[in-house]
Parts: C-alpha cells; structure tokens; sequence
C-alpha cells in the first residue's frame, strides 16, 4: 500500500513538473508564479487563496496559470505548512500571547478565525518568515532548473 500511495505521488509531482516547465512564458515569470502560489499557501487565507494568487499573479507581472495551478497542487499540504508556520513563529518569537479577540457566528469562516486567533502572533509572524522563504528558495531554484531544461531540450 505505501508504494502504491508513493507511486501516486510521484507521478503527481512529474505531471505537475511537466506542465509547470512546459509553460509558454520566460522561465523568470514561470517561476515568479509557482513561487508565488507555494508562499500563498503559508498564509492564512483558505479557499480565497486561489483567486487571489491569480490576482497577485497578474499584478506583479508573474506567469498566473503556474500560480493558480501551484496553489492548487500544495492544498493538501496547508496543514504541514501552518504547522511549520507556528513552529517557526514560536521559535523567533517565543509565545507571544494571543490577542483578546472575540469572533462571533458559527460560520466556517469565523471557526477558522478563532483557529487564527488562537495560535496567535507566532503562527502570523511564521506565516510571513514562511511564505517569504519559501517564494525566494522556490524562485531562484525554479529560474536554474527551467533555464536548464530548455537548454537541454532545446525548448
């Protein structure tokens, strides 16, 4: 059963490579996109990280359909990375307390708010070290590896 699920994943990931790479932009734009869309992941912003990643994307001028598509393939990975946001945050900042904030309604928005809220300044602090990290490793590690492909391929 773990090949199987480590087979799928695999060929996950060389499916999303192929496309991302595939794309018919500059590599610089290519890679300012699926940066982007990895560093909105970190950030507190369910479901709506998707359009606004696109918005983002076309605004600075970044490649949006590697945004949006990067945005899309890492969800299953926000948990992870909203851990590794209070872990981070706690470890720069220690335990901040979080602030008194009273959030009403029973909707999933104000659920995840409260969430929000109670991991408080470190899980925001982390969040931003993360997402800011995470887009310039990603970026320039993505512009190497597209350039070389091209060269390679004569794409």
């Amino acid at each position: 059963m773990r090949k199987k699920i480590t087979s799928r994943v695999c060929e996950a990931v060389k499916v999303y490579w192929s496309k991302v790479k595939s794309l018919a932009d500059s590599p610089k734009k290519i890679a300012a996109g699926v940066a982007l869309g990895l560093a909105f992941d970190f950030l507190p912003i369910p479901v709506i990280s998707i359009p606004l990643s696109y918005l983002a994307a076309r605004a600075t001028h970044c490649n949006p359909v590697a945004a949006v598509v990067t945005v899309i393939f890492f969800k299953l990975a926000v948990p992870f990375f909203f851990t590794l946001n209070v872990l981070v945050g706690t470890t720069f900042f220690g335990n901040i307390a979080s602030p008194q904030v009273v959030i009403a309604g029973d909707s999933l928005y104000a659920l995840f708010l409260s969430k929000v809220v109670e991991h408080g300044y470190p899980f925001l602090a982390g969040s931003l070290i993360n997402a800011t990290l995470v887009w310039l490793v990603v970026y320039f590690l993505l512009v190497f590896l597209i350039e070389r492909s091209r060269r390679r391929w004569g794409a």
